[in-house]
């Protein structure tokens, strides 16, 4: 039963939907259900639920099965559950279910629903599904697994079901990457604490002409140049969106991955006053010379994100091929 009960934990950990949804699915031996998340776990005896805000304490014996929803087809982050049987067979995918003490139900990416029987199982890892992010940038709640001896807290990235040989034991990696492993016969309790770190992304959609900035969607911005090569974009009819940003927190612009986009160049713009008229200017030498240069930059899903630290103000993407203007203000 504890082995049993250490996987319904390690398979709900691995959710991707926002914190304020729900998270797993009770399902009772007298067919009664209950929404929300697992909080807390003592194996082989009870579990903590938290629904509505509320929390109530279930005893293993009362609860059938487990199930929790798939991520949503535009996900680009989250956590493959993969299962290697005794075998030597590997299935990765999402673990959707879980038929306690018999069975666990993986959606592998097809859409295809295998049932892979406890006692097939040798083990059980976790593997990030975007590259481009760390493990704990996917995960929405960090694993604390509990002994007599003390605590681990990370990311419980891999259960070994062990043999009659090797006592089953579980990996739980820490931020700073190292693991710990810790034999499944010494867990008191297991808890599950929000992921601070947790930053979910999902596939943005965007028509010829537009760029996001933060997940505002915004279209070209009009504009004038004077004989000094200025270009000059009056406040007054400027309809830019307004990010507001914590300290530390990057200004993300995505763009579709084309040839003219990637020579997109940021600028953050003067405010002056021409004529009685509040105006945003920047020019070719602002390019040259004091571009912002992105902290990052990936391409996922032909969106190509760039992620730039700012300080509050104007700032203009400028794509120089078809001389394309895009602004936005940082607060």
């Amino acid at each position: 039963m504890r082995k049993c009960m250490i996987l319904l934990l390690c398979m709900m950990a691995s959710s991707v939907m926002a914190q304020t949804k729900v998270y797993d699915k009770l399902i009772f031996t007298d067919g009664g259900t209950v929404e929300g998340r697992i909080k807390v776990q003592h194996p082989g005896k009870d579990l903590v639920f938290i629904q509505d805000g509320k929390e109530t304490t279930y005893e293993m014996e009362t609860i059938l099965a487990i199930e929790r929803s798939p991520r949503d087809a535009d996900d680009l982050s989250g956590i493959d559950d993969v299962i290697v049987t005794r075998g030597g067979k590997v299935c990765k995918g999402q673990i959707v279910k879980q038929l306690l003490g018999k069975s666990v139900y993986l959606k592998e990416d097809h859409g295809v629903v295998k049932i892979v029987k406890n006692e097939e199982i040798a083990c059980q890892r976790k593997e990030k599904l975007n590259q481009e992010q760390s493990l704990f940038e996917q995960t929405p709640f960090l694993d604390v697994v509990v002994t007599d001896g003390g605590q681990y807290q990370g990311v419980i990235v891999l259960q070994d079901y062990g043999t009659d040989q090797e006592p089953s034991f579980l990996l739980v990696e820490s931020a700073d990457g190292k693991k710990q492993r810790v034999e499944i016969s010494a867990i008191v309790e297991m808890q599950r604490i929000p992921n601070e770190k947790y930053t979910p992304l999902k596939k943005i959609k965007m028509g010829d002409g537009e760029v996001s900035f933060n997940r505002n969607i915004t279209k070209t911005t009009a504009y004038t140049t004077d004989d000094d090569g200025n270009f000059n974009i009056p406040r007054e009819t400027l309809q830019a969106p307004v990010v507001n940003l914590q300290v530390g927190s990057p200004l993300v612009i995505e763009t579709g991955d084309t040839r003219a986009n990637q020579q997109g160049i940021l600028i953050r713009a003067t405010v002056v006053d021409n004529d009685g008229k509040s105006m945003l200017l920047f020019s070719y030498r602002n390019m040259v010379l004091s571009p912002v240069q992105p902290a990052n930059q990936a391409t996922v899903n032909q969106i190509l994100r760039r992620e730039y630290q700012v300080v509050p103000g104007y700032y203009v993407f400028f794509v120089p091929e078809n001389k394309k203007v895009y602004v936005c203000e940082v607060k």
